[in-house]
């Protein structure tokens, strides 16, 4: 019996030394992009506006939860009190999708809509699937982010695709108790704790920060597959969570939207 008991146990030891040296060697997971339609939404937003705080925060937070893999993104403005503001970035997003004069102002997907409209990321993402999708995976090499996309075509495409990478941080602090210019004011009700974050602070793009990227395909065929990689800077003063999304965007050059909101990617 007791021979049998050290067989066994011996048995057990180098079943378990070769589980863990399979798990160790197993390659890293391919991307898989699939044509599930996912979520997309900007916010201009700045630590100067009440209502930003008050309604503007707990909306975009729920965009992010309705639909888990979306990109949500809070745009700063107001360069000269908010420290969060990309001017860059923010003039980019102008042209096709802007405040309208007001914040906080949304756009979900090509839709403008209100701080009062809790079903537009739903709507959008119950519209079926879409042409095209992304897969992303990202590493923080030093004082870079590494970032690797596969765009894939599910159906036949017409026209210019753009894609954008775009680093976002989330977890800023904008209590009472933070720097100057960082506090957000209107958050008593939904922050008792005084406990705010400023998340989805859009940081800067792949391509020298132009917000729309840069184009990948012309008429794609159904089952096109285009990958693309990036090496983005990170600023040290990033310290919460970075983190990278990308977007895919139909360009028409006579359309009222001229880049035209397509899929994304946020993991």
């Amino acid at each position: 019996m007791k021979k049998l008991a050290l067989i066994l146990f011996a048995f057990v030891l180098i079943a378990s030394a070769c589980t863990k040296e399979e798990e160790e060697t197993e390659e890293p997971k391919a991307l898989n992009p699939t044509a599930t339609q996912k979520g997309f939404c900007i916010e201009w937003t700045a630590t100067t506006c009440s209502i930003c705080g008050s309604k503007g925060g707990p909306l975009l937070h729920k965009y992010s939860v309705d639909a888990p893999h979306s990109v949500v993104i809070a745009i700063h403005v107001n360069g000269n009190s908010d420290p969060m503001a990309n001017n860059q970035l923010a003039n980019g997003f102008r042209g096709d999708r802007p405040s309208g004069g007001g914040i906080p102002s949304f756009w979900v997907g090509d839709l403008k809509t209100s701080t009062n409209d809790q079903e537009a990321m739903n709507d959008l993402i119950k519209t079926g699937n879409a042409v095209a999708g992304i897969d992303i995976k990202y590493t923080k090499e030093g004082s870079n982010m590494k970032i690797e996309t596969l765009t894939k075509f599910f159906g036949t495409g017409t026209g210019d695709y753009y894609l954008s990478v775009y680093i976002l941080e989330d977890g800023i602090d904008g209590s009472s108790t933070a720097p100057a210019g960082y506090v957000q004011p209107g958050t008593s009700s939904s922050y008792p704790n005084d406990d705010y974050k400023h998340n989805f602070v859009i940081r800067a793009s792949s391509m020298n920060n132009s917000v729309m990227g840069e184009k990948i395909v012309t008429n794609p065929a159904s089952g096109k597959e285009i990958a693309k990689n990036y090496t983005i800077a990170l600023d040290p003063t990033w310290t919460n969570t970075v983190y990278a999304v990308a977007v895919l965007w139909k360009y028409d050059a006579n359309a009222t939207i001229k880049y035209s909101y397509v899929n994304a990617i946020r993991k």
